[in-house]
């Protein structure tokens, strides 16, 4: 779950970061990057028992992990490589 600070004139901030799945907070570095999450958002259309919601969840990596070990078809991956300039 995520929350979100509003600034005046400015964007806004995400001040806080919890695990839907474990409730865990998602911590900040020393420079204010948050450690790495899941964060995944659906906009329910006809034909779901959801339709006109819009639901959102973050997951820590732990629960991530978790989460997909039980898929009967892993996700797909694919490695990327950080370009530094």
């Amino acid at each position: 779950m995520t929350t979100i600070l509003q600034r005046p004139e400015s964007l806004p901030e995400i001040s806080n970061i919890s695990c839907n799945s474990c409730a865990r907070h998602i911590e900040k570095d020393n420079i204010g990057y948050f450690e790495d999450y899941i964060a995944l958002k659906k906009r329910w259309g006809y034909h779901s028992p959801y339709d006109g919601e819009c639901h959102s969840i973050d997951l820590c990596t732990d629960c991530y992990r978790a989460w997909v070990s039980d898929f009967k078809m892993p996700p797909q991956v694919e490695i990327f490589e950080y370009k530094w300039e």
